[in-house]
């Protein structure tokens, strides 16, 4: 991941755990995702995690009940 590019808010997360910016380079955006939510109190992130989401974002929308 280029840091140059990175949302502000995750690059912070990123340095505050202590990675560097050779680290961060290294990062596939997955291993950045995990641990910007590892920053915030979400710790385990599995990539099944990240597969789920993936699906619920490809899933078809519900239909709106009429009430």
């Amino acid at each position: 991941m280029n840091p140059r590019n990175m949302d502000a808010a995750c690059l912070r997360a990123l340095r505050r755990r202590g990675h560097s910016d050779a680290s961060i380079i290294a990062m596939s955006p997955e291993e950045a995702f995990c641990e910007y939510c590892a920053y915030h109190g979400i710790m385990n992130l599995q990539p099944n995690t990240l597969q789920m989401l993936d699906k619920l974002r490809d899933a078809p929308p519900r239909p709106q009940l009429i009430a």
